[in-house]
């Protein structure tokens, strides 16, 4: 078996919202395989304290980009910043940028703002993060790209009709990025995790079929699969992330 059987050594890697749980997550599970990050934040002191974290443990290197995805200047900071640390192709994108405050809101008390400012941030920023990085992606030959949605696009939550709208949109724009991109060998898969609490911490109140709490560390590990050369078979994927409960 090959010693790098993921194929992500040395690959760049850029990690959309990785001062998030999951996204830090997902950015030590690329750094520890050797991958070369690019980590992405709103706020420019935690981005740069995340890359700084990733070059001192796992001897690789890591990349602060500060921007935010929803202002009509964002592929312009996002091409800036990459040029700037002397990234000219990735090889994996993994969006894991998310708007939603996990505060319930009943339909009728959630107001036109506050739906529309989850599906920018949740729906539409992946669509401008997408096209603005493609030809770095394109330029790899093989690129992955892996979308977070949540299992509340794929199976509903009460209280949160804005979070289900934006997360089914990303799966719908999985679909249509795999047949769109397909040609210029761009793999688009999409990860749907149920909710997700730190190990030790007891989830209040039930969840209903199908659904258990997970890791950070385990969505991680889904993405890495997906993003990795074992997937390569794999593409317009939807995968259910639910604690292992059918």
């Amino acid at each position: 078996m090959s010693a790098d059987p993921l194929g992500l050594a040395g690959a760049p890697v850029l990690v959309a919202g990785a001062t998030g749980r999951v996204g830090g997550a997902v950015a030590r599970a690329f750094a520890a395989r050797g991958a070369e990050v690019v980590v992405h934040g709103r706020n420019g002191r935690s981005t740069g304290a995340l890359a700084d974290a990733l070059t001192a443990e796992y001897d690789v290197r890591a990349h602060p980009l500060t921007a935010g995805l929803t202002s009509p200047d964002a592929p312009r900071v996002l091409r800036a910043g990459l040029a700037a640390a002397g990234v000219d192709r990735l090889a994996v994108l993994v969006n894991c940028v998310t708007g939603y405050d996990g505060l319930p809101r009943p339909t009728a008390e959630l107001t036109a703002a506050e739906f529309r400012a989850v599906l920018e941030t949740d729906l539409v920023a992946v669509h401008t993060l997408v096209t603005t990085v493609l030809p770095l992606l394109a330029a790899s030959g093989g690129a992955r790209v892996v979308l977070l949605s949540s299992l509340a696009g794929v199976r509903g939550r009460q209280a949160a009709a804005h979070l289900c709208a934006a997360k089914a949109g990303v799966a719908g724009l999985t679909l249509a990025l795999a047949h769109d991109l397909a040609g210029q060998g761009v793999r688009v898969n999409c990860v749907a995790p149920g909710p997700v609490q730190e190990p030790g911490v007891t989830h209040a109140g039930p969840l209903g079929p199908g659904v258990a709490p997970n890791t950070p560390d385990e969505v991680a590990g889904c993405v890495l699969a997906l993003a990795s050369d074992l997937s390569g078979p794999v593409n317009g994927h939807l995968q259910v992330v639910n604690g292992g409960r059918p």
